[in-house]
């Protein structure tokens, strides 16, 4: 199957194409609502600006994909592989990313509020700008992730590999970090009223009471 293919039977009315392969494929706009895309694969292709909003994309491979500016809220994305994906500016409002792997992905001004990020890898990520407002982060690995300016406002990280992060600016305000591992983050500048930092491991190493 290809691109035109796949978008001739959604317009048809078809919504599933789990496992079809379009590694590479152009689908910039493509709209593909509520579509079960389970484990397809969409490494390397362009949905740049693509409405993938409510779409099973579990287990799916959208490695090195351009998802910018891309809908994806309310999707479901659990265990997907989003290694140096694209998705600058995307909407991911309410979407589950659960144990998703998201090393090196471009989530830069990203619209994150209330998805669900429990045990995803974010190592590396650029989150810079990106909205994380209520989001659920337990054991997420946000190991030297660029989290510069983000907003974590009541996000719950509990858990989370925060180590060598980059927090300068960030609002981490009534955020929950209960035993998250902050050493060595870097937190110039960062708004930390009202977070929970109980068992949490400090920049310093030293563990919050």
């Amino acid at each position: 199957m290809n691109a035109n293919e796949l978008l001739k039977r959604y317009a048809a009315g078809e919504r599933d194409f789990e496992g079809v392969q379009l590694h590479g494929a152009y689908l910039t706009e493509a709209i593909l609502n509520g579509a079960n895309l389970r484990r397809t694969d969409f490494s390397g292709a362009n949905l740049s600006g693509a409405s993938l909003r409510g779409a099973n994309l579990s287990e799916a491979n959208l490695s090195e994909a351009n998802l910018s500016v891309a809908n994806l809220g309310g999707a479901d994305l659990n265990d997907a592989e989003l290694k140096a994906t694209d998705l600058r500016r995307a909407t991911l409002i309410e979407t589950s990313l659960k144990r998703a792997n998201l090393t090196g992905a471009n989530l830069r001004e990203a619209s994150l509020m209330f998805a669900n990020l429990s045990q995803a890898c974010l190592y590396q990520a650029d989150l810079h700008g990106a909205t994380l407002h209520q989001a659920i982060l337990h054991w997420a690995s946000l190991k030297g992730a660029d989290l510069i300016g983000a907003i974590l406002q009541g996000a719950d990280m509990r858990g989370a590999d925060l180590s060598q992060a980059c927090l300068i600016r960030a609002d981490v305000s009534r955020a929950i970090l209960m035993v998250a591992d902050l050493r060595g983050a870097t937190v110039v500048g960062a708004n930390f009223k009202s977070a929970v930092l109980t068992g949490a491991i400090l920049p310093d190493g030293k563990m919050h009471d």
